[in-house]
């Protein structure tokens, strides 16, 4: 039997673009997690999918989006706010601070990642 700690979450379906997954995706009902074919999760639509951990190729060391949840944001050692949400599930991602602003992130914009004091250092193309 499959369980959680043999998948790895990938999040919240809201497309229906497969070509990136493996064969199987997985979704939790009543307690246990049901595969479906990658080519059908058009049904599953806001449900949290896992996929298997041995499925998806992961580089321990690259960051995700959402690893800077709970990150302080500065720009020009000015904080601009605290990350509490990055939305990822379009191409223009964004961070939510605390006050509600939303702040797109693109790979351009950073100036500086502090892992150790959890601080994203940023570059705006405008002001906040």
């Amino acid at each position: 039997m499959i369980t959680e700690a043999d998948l790895l979450s990938i999040g919240v379906l809201k497309r229906t673009h497969y070509k990136d997954l493996p064969d199987f995706v997985f979704v939790k009902r009543d307690g246990l997690f049901v595969p479906f074919r990658s080519e059908a999760i058009s049904d599953l639509r806001g449900e949290e999918a896992y996929v298997l951990k041995g499925d998806m190729e992961i580089n321990e060391d690259e960051m995700a989006w959402v690893d800077f949840e709970g990150w302080t944001l500065q720009e020009n050692d000015t904080t601009i706010g605290k990350i509490v949400r990055v939305d990822d599930s379009t191409m223009n991602i964004l961070a939510e601070l605390e006050d509600g602003r939303m702040v797109p992130l693109h790979e351009d914009f950073i100036v500086e990642i502090d892992e150790d004091a959890h601080v994203l250092r940023v570059q705006l193309p405008f002001a906040l």
